[in-house]
């Protein structure tokens, strides 16, 4: 493997972005009201900070049309986005399109002789391999990095609703978002993420987007400007775990939660459904699931396998425009709804802070509608299963249009 000349080729293609951001400078002091006002500021009144760069990387996909992806939380609120390729070139950049999910953006530049990244298949990378990371970290163009995949599918951490991460032991730090990490090919397999560590320096543990997740988001960018998604309407809890021949094996997520009159809820999905397959994919954690229907398009059809206690069954399911959860409905509960979003049991008048109840995630206004899968019909089927210690419970509530299973034990 000839590494000088896979990074001649790749250096050219991954840039460094600069910006200029404006806004309100915030202070714990500031929001002091005996400090304001021995600064004389009333309370209406906010001191904006302006200049405030940051750097950053991007990678050149399009060099016919000047196309760079980078990290969204570089650029969406820069007043000005300037790229400068490693031939020393500068140029003003037009934002494209952002997602915030995936914390990818697109901008563009209008230049001659530019380099581009073939696009790779993350979803050929195995444990062990080869990467490179180029990018601009701490100010230091196309600066290289090697090391090996280390993990695939990470998630668990707080950066983006969309968490599979690629982790590498490739060095990557602050100025290192959006970069490249290609592999020995010199193939783009993935866009640096940054580090997740609370320090500014490189732990030996990086992230980044898979390609391609991230060739699927960047070609919607630049064709409509957003990654335009689906709404399921659910949330689902740890995979469910069954005895087959002696052994635990996973049988899928467990919807948890349910938004009343979604497409999931609608059409027939109800609390307590394992997801057992979506369009005959199976899934070994609820971080796999939640990632594949973040990635459906709005109006996706799509089937869902579920179990519910003994029996299976397979539902259809035609996913809406996301925008239409922040649609205002008001609308009696239909007949052949879910029970979970039909407020037929008692209301919870008063739910004290501290109590059982309230440590068990009930509050005041919830309304019951099922304990331990039945219909409720009293508090005192409530109050039953609080005096129960040591035995695996649950309770489904209804607040706000959205009904909830809680589950304890």
């Amino acid at each position: 493997m000839d590494l000088a000349a896979t990074l001649e080729r790749v250096r050219p293609a991954v840039v460094s972005i600069h910006t200029l951001s404006s806004g309100i400078f915030r202070s714990e002091k500031l929001e002091d009201p005996n400090v304001r006002r021995l600064l004389g500021l009333p309370d209406d009144v906010f001191i904006v900070q302006s200049g405030a760069a940051a750097v950053g990387s991007g990678v050149i996909v399009d060099s016919e049309n000047g196309y760079i992806v980078t990290s969204r939380h570089l650029v969406a609120d820069a007043d000005d986005v300037s790229v400068t390729l490693v031939d020393g070139r500068a140029f003003e950049a037009d934002r494209v399109g952002e997602d915030g999910p995936t914390d990818l953006a697109v901008v563009k530049i209008k230049a001659s002789g530019l380099s581009a990244l073939k696009w790779g298949h993350s979803s050929e990378l195995k444990v062990g391999d080869f990467v490179v990371a180029v990018g601009n970290p701490l100010g230091m163009a196309q600066s290289a990095t090697f090391g090996i995949i280390s993990g695939l599918g990470r998630s668990g951490f707080d950066a983006d609703e969309y968490q599979d991460y690629i982790q590498t032991d490739a060095a990557i730090n602050l100025g290192n978002s959006g970069g490249a990490l290609v592999n020995a090919s010199g193939e783009l397999i993935g866009i640096a993420r940054g580090i997740p560590a609370p320090s500014e320096e490189s732990t030996g543990i990086g992230f980044a987007m898979p390609s391609d997740v991230a060739v699927q988001i960047v070609r919607e960018l630049i064709i409509h400007g957003e990654y335009k998604r689906g709404w399921l309407g659910l949330s689902v809890s740890p995979v469910a775990m069954i005895a087959d021949g002696g052994a635990d094996e996973p049988q899928g997520p467990i919807v948890n939660e349910l938004a009343c009159n979604s497409p999931a809820e609608r059409q027939g999905v109800r609390l307590g459904d394992v997801i057992v397959a979506l369009d005959g994919r199976t899934f070994a954690t609820d971080a796999a699931f939640r990632n594949a229907v973040s990635l459906l398009p709005a109006n996706a059809r799509i089937t869902l396998d579920i179990r519910r206690g003994e029996e299976s069954q397979k539902l259809n399911v035609t996913l809406s425009q996301s925008s239409d959860r922040d649609t205002v409905i008001v609308e009696f509960p239909s007949a052949t709804g879910s029970p979970a979003c039909t407020p037929t049991g008692p209301v919870l008048v008063d739910v004290a802070r501290g109590s059982v109840a309230y440590a068990m995630g009930l509050r005041t206004g919830d309304y019951l509608t099922a304990v331990n899968g039945e219909a409720a019909f009293s508090a005192d089927q409530v109050r039953d299963v609080l005096q129960t210690i040591g035995v695996k419970a649950s309770v489904d509530i209804l607040r706000a249009g959205t009904a909830y299973r809680i589950e304890f034990e």
